[in-house]
């Protein structure tokens, strides 16, 4: 599908990719102290990465402070954007391309008339973060931007994609032509990737990461764990589109809106069935003529079909989308990506844990996914977000796509079971504690008291240590500590004793 000469605004549209992940709570402010002092390998030592602020434009008061802390309260987000020096050492600057099954798509790192801000990281205090890579194609083509907004978002080769870049060296006098050689960051491994085969952004992805958060005057270990894990499709990205297309047929409009929505080439979904093309898609959502959001669960986009020339329309407009309505995307996925991961910590720590923990420590697990999830309802769950109504219907409309109240009321179901269970099991084990007690004070003191009374001899206050000259009160206080002892340790074991012993076994045994 050519879309008859319908060609792309590069200035107004954009593409970003968002590679979300999460990590330990309890190590937000090490990673933060860390990002922020990470150095780029060069004799200045600039920071790699500068601090930034969310956009506070419109946003309710509270949503503000909650993403830019003021110096009185702990941090609950942090935002930096990749300083411009390391735009060049890393090689934003060189000539990439995507190669596809398609075709090869030559592109660009940041947007079009608009910046610097190649890639931005952020994470959030409750253990979610994102890298958000700005990138576009260039070229005018609606299928150049469709392809390439398919294929880049697989970190890994999936579906037969990689890149290539290349960096002008010099420049030859005979040709008249650059000189150019094969390029990849340093960072990700260097040239020496291509020997190795076909070369994939994910490196790139996954080293700025590595790299970010150690140490100041540290060199990475050869075998060093990763600090975050992957939360959404293993090595693939979400998307965020903006595309402002001039010279769009009328009756295409519906096609290119369902392709965006599925994030189709542009040999898929030609054939959709009528139903799919409806404007009352509940996926697109209108905000003026012929300009549409578009929802699904693997990114979001807009459509501006052939909008007026006008400083709003044209400059406006794409400064919102680029800063709060990219915003309202985050913070939706901050808060679907939080409740994933509390829901998985539900199953990973729940019963079958194999012996794993004691009774304690799993109690302990729970109460601190408890006390995240009231963390999160307090600072992170927000009904609105911001002033305007456009933003708000945006905002809620992602909230409906990621299904942020269904997931919000299972996780907050399973804790809370989750919790009532942990109280019967302590209750439980009190009433144990009391019984077996109960039953060593009760058997001793009957022992103690039926012997008691044939004792005659005096106590004398200056007793012998022989044992034929022991006092019998003495003896009998022994013989009913002993007793109680045994019962009390007989009853432990009828009350579940036996499960701990060989629970305690199994743990030694795997050691």
């Amino acid at each position: 599908m050519n879309f008859n000469g319908a060609t792309v605004d590069q200035n107004g549209s954009f593409i970003y990719f968002v590679y979300p992940f999460i990590f330990e709570t309890q190590n937000f402010a090490t990673l933060k102290n860390a990002i922020s002092r990470t150095q780029i390998p060069t004799k200045e030592n600039q920071l790699l990465w500068e601090p930034q602020s969310f956009p506070k434009d419109d946003l309710l008061f509270h949503v503000a402070n909650y993403l830019n802390s003021t110096d009185n309260h702990f941090p609950t987000a942090r935002l930096w954007k990749l300083n411009e020096v390391a735009r060049d050492i890393l090689g934003f600057r060189a000539q990439w391309q995507l190669i596809t099954p398609i075709s090869e798509i030559p592109f660009t790192f940041g947007e079009a008339g608009e910046g610097n801000k190649v890639v931005q990281l952020a994470l959030f205090q409750i253990g979610v973060g994102f890298l958000t890579v700005k990138v576009q194609p260039d070229s005018d083509n609606i299928n150049d931007w469709l392809n390439f907004l398919h294929y880049f978002r697989f970190l890994r080769g999936q579906q037969g994609t990689h890149v290539k870049a290349e960096r002008r060296i010099g420049f030859n006098p005979d040709t008249k032509q650059p000189q150019l050689e094969p390029f990849f960051p340093e960072l990700a491994g260097g040239q020496a990737q291509y020997q190795k085969g076909k070369v994939y952004f994910g490196e790139v992805v996954t080293n700025l990461l590595q790299k970010s958060a150690l140490p100041p005057n540290s060199l990475p270990e050869p075998t060093s764990k990763q600090w975050w894990s992957e939360v959404f499709v293993p090595g693939q990205m979400l998307s965020f589109t903006a595309l402002f297309a001039d010279h769009l047929p009328v009756d295409e409009t519906q096609l290119l809106l369902y392709k965006l929505q599925n994030l189709f080439h542009q040999e898929q979904g030609n054939n959709p069935a009528p139903e799919d093309l409806e404007f009352n898609n509940p996926a697109w959502l209108p905000y003026a003529s012929r300009q549409w959001f578009i929802f699904s669960l693997e990114g979001g986009s807009f459509l501006a079909a052939d909008p007026p020339k006008t400083p709003f329309f044209r400059q406006t407009l794409p400064s919102h989308l680029r800063e709060q309505y990219f915003l309202l995307f985050l913070i939706a996925l901050h808060q679907r990506f939080t409740l994933m991961m509390l829901s998985s910590k539900v199953a990973m720590n729940w019963l079958g844990d194999g012996g794993k923990y004691t009774h304690r420590q799993r109690e302990q697990v729970f109460e601190e996914i408890r006390n995240q999830l009231l963390v999160f309802t307090a600072r992170g769950y927000f009904t609105q977000v911001m002033q305007r109504e456009h933003h708000h219907r945006c905002y809620r409309q992602w909230h409906q796509v990621f299904q942020i109240q269904e997931l919000y009321q299972e996780v907050n179901d399973e804790v809370r079971d989750m919790y009532e269970y942990t109280l019967m099991q302590q209750t439980r084990r009190l009433e144990t504690t009391i019984q077996v007690i109960g039953v060593a004070v009760g058997i001793g003191g009957i022992i103690a008291s039926s012997i008691a009374n044939y004792i005659q001899q005096p106590l004398s206050l200056n007793p012998t240590w022989k044992i034929d000259t022991i006092h019998p009160a003495v003896l009998i206080l022994l013989l009913s500590v002993a007793a109680g002892v045994a019962a009390g340790v007989l009853t432990w074991l009828g009350t579940g004793g036996w499960h701990w012993i060989l629970n305690r076994i199994k743990q030694r045994d795997k050691k």
